[in-house]
């Protein structure tokens, strides 16, 4: 597929994909939708592929949706709102949190929106000193979608996500911090790719096949009981325990040498 509002790079073990389109301040069209999720299934279908990183070109991350184009649609009655977030967003949010690997939001600028939402489904989000994540729905008179209404009270709990989503307010980075939604704030664009390169290439060295067990045990864990979750815990390890992985790396710490994983 040739893309034309993003950017898919494969470096090495790592799939870098950049919204790109700057001058709309990366929103959302149907066209980037499509693009992206095929690169999400490209990235999650090659297996020389250990990492993901989603970034952006220009000053924003990605101010959502596309509000010219839903108006577009709303005039000529092209497709109901539900509808499009059922067929368009939807997919994307479900890559990114079913991704066999880890995956890396590089935030500077605002991510507002369904922008949130992409950096919320991704495991790690990197931010540079003028990020900010705003919901928005509300302003627009509309409900968090796109996973942001389950994501974001698991991750800071429900009454701040309450106050984020009835307010519209923006999630400064340093608050993002506070929150937990992130490690640090890098203190420019620069600083924040640097650093995020040096995780995803810390993450590729490691056990893949585990990243995607424990992302899908942390996930299935909401509202089980403990019995449940004891029992998805003994079969991640069982199949786990069969793989090449492991048993290379309980004979490298043995023979007290680094692991070194192959994904198998």
């Amino acid at each position: 597929m040739i893309y034309e509002t993003i950017e898919y790079v494969e470096e090495d073990r790592l799939a870098h994909i950049v919204l790109n389109r700057p001058s709309a301040l990366n929103a959302l069209n149907h066209q980037m939708r499509m693009e992206l999720k095929h690169a999400l299934k490209e990235a999650a279908d090659h297996s020389a592929i250990r990492v993901v990183m989603l970034s952006s070109a220009g000053r924003a991350f990605s101010v959502g949706q596309d509000l010219k184009e839903l108006d577009e649609n709303y005039a000529e009655h092209r497709v109901s709102l539900g509808e499009l977030v059922r067929s368009e967003y939807v997919p994307l949010v479900q890559a990114l949190q079913t991704m066999p690997k880890p995956t890396i939001a590089l935030l500077q600028g605002t991510a507002v929106g369904g922008g949130m939402s992409l950096a919320l489904a991704c495991d790690f989000r990197v931010l540079s000193v003028d990020a900010q994540l705003i919901a928005g729905f509300v302003k627009v008179g509309l409900v968090p979608d796109t996973g942001t209404s389950y994501l974001l009270p698991r991750m800071i709990g429900d009454a701040q996500a309450l106050r984020i989503f009835l307010t519209g307010s923006a999630i400064q980075a340093q608050e993002a911090v506070q929150l937990g939604l992130a490690e640090m704030v890098h203190p420019s664009a620069e600083a924040a790719e640097t650093r995020a390169r040096e995780l995803a290439y810390e993450l590729a060295e490691g056990p893949t096949l585990a990243y995607a067990e424990i992302r899908q045990l942390v996930q299935d864990g909401h509202g089980l009981s403990l019995d449940l979750a004891l029992s998805k815990e003994i079969a991640a390890q069982e199949r786990l325990s069969h793989t090449q992985d492991h048993r290379d790396a309980v004979s490298s710490f043995l023979g007290k040498k680094i692991p070194r994983f192959k994904g198998q």
